[in-house]
């Protein structure tokens, strides 16, 4: 009797082993599926020459949703970049301005902070107009990375800041004319 009894057991928890085993085993884990519906996604929205709006919007709010879930994750601030890019494509100046500050604070050294610091000075330049915090930045820009490749664009946009298309016009052609 106490062997029968015994054995019950031991199935009963075998069983009870097996099904814990297998459900955690079978269980998805939800931030790779997102990173599988962001791929996903980001096919659809390439797929087309021209950046559908919609399809934008949502991306940024894919992007953005997941770099709130993971913070810690190297792909937030990845995620992030592109948020802005894309929030800079449609527009959206003071959007990607947001993306940009969150990736120079939250991940000083993500490989993109340049860049960000770059294209922040460039949004407050051509998007928003704000010519004084477009020099601040692109200042700001040369005096972190002033061996970086995008040195020399930020040298000129500043050289260039907030003058009229004619007085651009003006100033290519004489340096035409002194070549």
């Amino acid at each position: 009797m106490k062997l029968v009894s015994f054995l019950k057991t031991s199935l009963l928890l075998v069983a009870a082993a097996i099904i814990f085993i297998l459900g955690f085993g079978c269980a998805k884990d939800p931030q790779k599926e997102q990173k599988k519906a962001i791929k996903k996604q980001e096919v659809a929205l390439y797929a087309d020459q021209t950046l559908d709006r919609d399809k934008g919007l949502k991306m940024i709010d894919t992007y953005v949703n997941y770099s709130k879930q993971y913070p810690d994750d190297t792909l937030s601030a990845v995620y992030l970049f592109k948020a802005a890019e894309i929030s800079m494509n449609l527009q959206l100046g003071s959007q990607s301005i947001f993306y940009f500050d969150k990736i120079i604070s939250n991940y000083p050294n993500f490989h993109k902070v340049p860049e960000s610091i770059f294209l922040k000075a460039f949004v407050f330049e051509n998007q928003l107009g704000n010519i004084e915090k477009a020099g601040f930045y692109y200042n700001e820009f040369l005096k972190k990375y002033p061996n970086h490749a995008l040195a020399k664009d930020a040298k000129a946009s500043i050289e260039y800041l907030g003058k009229s298309p004619e007085e651009l016009i003006k100033i290519f052609e004489g340096k035409n004319q002194s070549k």
